[in-house]
């Protein structure tokens, strides 16, 4: 009885602070300015979701193909009868969901890098949870323009914008936008 009483007293003052925090998001954040390019028919586009620690989500698009690994943008989205299919301006913005912290890592490879990222993007399976980055900087490992993107078991969005970032700044291959289309 006393160990009860005792947890319900350390307890109920943190739940009282909570409710009067002033940290806490009271509105809906308000709508991203969104002025994105879509994918070129030849152009590779990295999505990093980065609003929380390691990042929440990453995405590719190759031209208008999309892979979600792990995501759940193509199973809400098809709910819709009317929805059109995937675009670059619509997946960010239900990225935006979590919040604008959104990078857009554009690449034009030659033609066959870009069929054999295509490819791959199609005999993917499926991913678990947790790996959606796994997944998306597999998908681009060992091809140019992507040196120094390797294979790897475990990664986070995070990590792997980090390394884009790199090969944006010293290779020059490629340019990283955020949603409103500025550079990064």
């Amino acid at each position: 009885m006393t160990y009860a009483l005792l947890c319900l007293m350390l307890l109920a003052p943190g739940v009282a602070r909570a409710q009067e925090t002033s940290g806490w998001l009271r509105e809906p954040l308000p709508a991203a300015s969104i002025h994105l390019a879509e994918p070129d028919a030849d152009e590779i586009v990295v999505v990093i979701n980065d609003n929380a620690l390691g990042g929440n989500h990453a995405g590719l698009f190759a031209g208008n193909l999309l892979i979600d690994p792990a995501g759940s943008y193509m199973g809400m989205r098809e709910r819709d009868k009317a929805w059109p299919g995937p675009s670059l301006a619509d997946y960010a913005h239900y990225q935006t969901t979590d919040g604008p912290k959104v990078r857009f890592y554009r690449f034009r490879p030659d033609t066959q890098t870009f069929k054999t990222i295509a490819s791959r993007m199609r005999d993917a399976g499926p991913t678990p949870p947790l790996f959606c980055a796994v997944t998306v900087q597999n998908l681009l490992a060992g091809l140019a323009p992507f040196p120094g993107i390797e294979s790897v078991g475990f990664t986070t969005p995070s990590a792997l914008g980090r390394r884009l970032d790199t090969l944006v700044r010293q290779g020059g291959t490629g340019e990283c936008q955020r949603l409103d289309g500025t550079p990064c």
